[in-house]
């Protein structure tokens, strides 16, 4: 919301139109962040998955194709949360972009440098604020140690140790090896999933 009045963006209402692409897991958390705001439409391919969020925001549209949501909602939308698997990041935020919606994209932004080119592109052509959820690195505790270093502080920082808990590479958690094909089940568009990856059972 700052960075979209600071553009001189205003609502008549003083609320944003917000729509989520992707509404379950991470989705939920950033859509319960904007419950002061219109909450207006939800597009997520997979109706299981999203059931708590489309029970609790009975009143909102529900779509399970973001394209048709941005095509029926457009003209009631001001920005867009989207949180969806990340091979489809590019794209959804793009089609969003292009209609002139702001756009909450979380991590990773893309999947190549190309493609976070043309996010950066269109964001300046279609003139919106655009803004990757990076949680992990906008706390106090992580802009006072930037201050510290900047400010010279504790001299010249010439080595960094980190760590993480978590198996490497992120996506491999545990998957060895692909899975056997399964019946896709009746409440989720394998399709829609799928986006721009290649066809897979």
């Amino acid at each position: 919301m700052p960075s979209l009045k600071k553009l001189g963006y205003k609502s008549p209402n003083e609320k944003l139109n917000i729509a989520a692409i992707g509404v379950a897991g991470q989705g939920q958390g950033n859509i319960l962040k904007c419950e002061s705001e219109n909450i207006v439409a939800f597009a997520d391919c997979d109706a299981k998955h999203a059931e708590i969020m489309f029970q609790w925001y009975e009143k909102v549209h529900k779509y399970s194709d973001y394209r048709k949501m941005l095509d029926k909602e457009g003209n009631n939308i001001d920005a867009v949360i989207i949180t969806i698997p990340d091979h489809g990041h590019a794209y959804a935020a793009m089609r969003c972009m292009e209609r002139g919606k702001h756009v909450y994209l979380e991590k990773p932004l893309t999947r190549t440098v190309w493609e976070a080119r043309v996010l950066a592109e269109a964001a300046t052509k279609y003139k919106v604020a655009t803004q990757m959820g990076n949680q992990g690195y906008s706390t106090e505790g992580e802009r006072i140690a930037a201050e510290i270093i900047w400010s010279g502080e504790i001299g010249d920082v010439t080595e960094v140790y980190a760590w993480t808990d978590r198996p490497i590479p992120y996506a491999s958690f545990g998957m060895d090896k692909i899975p056997p094909e399964e019946k896709v089940p009746d409440t989720l568009d394998w399709d829609m999933w799928l986006g721009p990856a290649a066809y897979r059972p």
